[in-house]
């Protein structure tokens, strides 16, 4: 699990990675409503320094999704330098993690 979270973490303290673990299929309106999130702030921008996308169709994405302890999908992963700090199926918790600890520091 060390290799996987090192992997998932940012570089820097003060920036976060964020990772969709999904399914089948990527969810394209998601997508677009986080890339819109995601440039709508510099803060954000700024901050937010990683997203990636991890599809079950890689036996080694599948194998990192159960190491964290992933079960349902899709599922989003913050991570910051210390490890995850959100792990949600709803992207509107993303948004409101992400524009809480940027927009209001």
């Amino acid at each position: 699990m060390q290799d996987v979270l090192k992997e998932l973490k940012p570089a820097n303290n003060g920036q976060y990675a964020l990772h969709l673990f999904y399914g089948n299929s990527l969810p394209v309106s998601e997508t677009t409503e986080l890339n819109r999130f995601q440039n709508s702030d510099n803060r954000i921008t700024d901050a937010l320094i990683k997203v990636q996308f991890w599809d079950h169709e890689q036996e080694r994405n599948v194998k990192w999704a159960k190491a964290i302890g992933i079960k349902n999908f899709p599922m989003y992963v913050i991570a910051d330098a210390e490890g995850i700090v959100l792990e949600t199926p709803y992207l509107s918790q993303v948004k409101e993690f992400l524009s809480g600890k940027q927009l209001h520091e």
